[in-house]
């Protein structure tokens, strides 16, 4: 068995428009889409199999039915893969941890991570807040002091950010991003610029939700990455994080190099072009390496891996 790819779920948003489809080759997808799930194994909305003998299974279908694909995994599929490109600035959000997300019928909270495909000179996102604790924090908001409240980190191309659950954040306009997610897909929206419609109206804030999810955690608001590089002939492997919700790899490929590894890997061109077992390979293919499954990746390109370790 090779690898299996999936197609790809495209996604509209309000700061969505045209080049999230454009970078990734995405052509046949409408304008307006903000981002595309390369992966998603949630069963009302599942990525679909491309490839034989799996071709027309939702990756839902393979996670329950097909587990030697994965090494007998347990529980329900850990992640979502997206490829974001906002043409506008987000709203800033938070996500439940565990504690919460159980509370409200859900199995896990939600940790993010970033890959900074490209960013703008100056680049900058949403990366938590001033107030040390619930007080200050509704003092911020009476008195509209927004801004003033919210902290920012400047990325730039290349760089890895780490969400964890209970952070305040958003993206912002000018990033092309490889995003990594927990599968609970709760979103709470905190704020969102005081941005209004056609019409003249703000959109829906869940206020309540998100302040009971909000950490207070100064040191939980410093991005601490620190990766681990491991050199090999034609190939570069950079371990950005690997802890209980995702293991994420960058994988350089500059000519011919055998892949393997004892966990199944969710891998996205993010660069370049190339070859997966003579099969053509390019910016925007999502595929499927199963567990201790042996590959030929050649060529010039940059692949990012997901998995969730043993």
């Amino acid at each position: 068995m090779s690898v299996l790819f999936f197609e790809p779920i495209a996604k509209k948003a309000i700061w969505g428009n045209t080049l999230v489809n454009e970078y990734f080759g995405y052509h046949h997808f409408p304008l307006g889409v903000g981002q595309v799930w390369g992966f998603s194994g949630l069963k009302e909305e599942s990525t679909i199999c491309l490839s034989s003998p799996y071709k027309g299974m939702t990756l839902y279908e393979l996670w329950e039915n097909h587990q030697n694909l994965f090494g007998n995994k347990q529980g329900e599929f850990p992640v979502i893969i997206s490829l974001v490109a906002p043409e506008d600035d987000l709203s800033i959000q938070v996500h439940p941890d565990d504690e919460y997300a159980k509370k409200i019928g859900y199995s896990s909270g939600k940790n993010e991570a970033w890959y900074f495909i490209e960013a703008e000179e100056n680049a900058n996102i949403v990366y938590g807040h001033c107030a040390k604790d619930k007080e200050e924090l509704l003092s911020y908001i009476k008195e509209d002091k927004w801004y003033e409240l919210i902290k920012y980190l400047e990325v730039k191309k290349d760089d890895f950010v780490y969400l964890p659950a209970g952070l305040l954040h958003a993206l912002k306009k000018g990033s092309i991003v490889y995003e990594i997610q927990q599968a609970t897909d709760i979103t709470y929206r905190f704020f969102d610029y005081h941005r209004k419609d056609h019409l003249g109206n703000e959109r829906e804030l869940h206020l309540e939700q998100a302040i009971d999810c909000l950490s207070y955690n100064q040191e939980a608001m410093k991005n601490k990455i620190a990766p681990n590089k491991i050199k090999e002939k034609d190939c570069l492997k950079t371990i950005y994080i690997s802890n209980d919700s995702f293991t994420v790899m960058k994988v350089d490929i500059t000519g011919n190099y055998l892949f393997k590894d004892k966990n199944y890997q969710l891998g996205t061109i993010i660069r370049g072009n190339g070859k997966v077992n003579n099969e053509d390979i390019k910016v925007g293919d999502n595929f499927l390496i199963p567990t201790n499954q042996k590959v030929c990746l050649s060529g010039h390109m940059t692949i990012m891996m997901t998995t969730k370790e043993s």
